[in-house]
């Protein structure tokens, strides 16, 4: 079976549940995902039968190896565009509705350049000063060629 969008999203709020509340309840995926609970259950039965989760009626859901590792890999590309949107200066509240968005689009190799370029950026102090004015830069409407650069 092919792994949607949708599937990467349900396994992704799953795992950060999990992670923030040991448990992963129906009802708090719902509201993560903003859909209503037998959206979740039908989503649930679907991530079952792909041998993603287990799931007891009524009771909690349990990220499987093969889902766990998906949603690792989901999790990991949402924070590193959201973290490269954020260095480039975006608000916070739009990295992380851009962040997820992007997830699931991106390429690999573009994936990670990103990575590479995140890394660099913490490894390199240096680099925070050209950031700095390239924030500026991108706050500006127009550039005049008298700019100090």
């Amino acid at each position: 079976m092919k792994i949607t969008r949708s599937v990467e999203d349900y396994l992704e709020a799953m795992y950060s549940l999990e992670q923030e509340q040991g448990t992963i309840r129906v009802k708090d995926v719902a509201e993560t995902l903003g859909v209503k609970p037998p959206s979740v259950v039908e989503a649930v039965k679907k991530l079952s039968k792909m041998n993603m989760v287990s799931y007891e009626r009524y009771g909690t859901i349990k990220l499987k190896e093969d889902g766990l590792k998906i949603a690792k890999e989901v999790n990991s590309r949402h924070q590193l565009l959201k973290n490269f949107l954020l260095i480039m200066g975006v608000d916070g509240e739009i990295a992380e509705k851009d962040a997820c968005a992007m997830e699931h689009v991106m390429d690999v190799s573009t994936i990670s350049k990103l990575r590479k370029f995140v890394e660099f950026n913490n490894i390199f102090p240096n680099t925070y000063k050209f950031m700095e004015k390239f924030r500026e830069y991108a706050e500006k409407d127009t550039i005049s060629s008298s700019d100090d650069h």
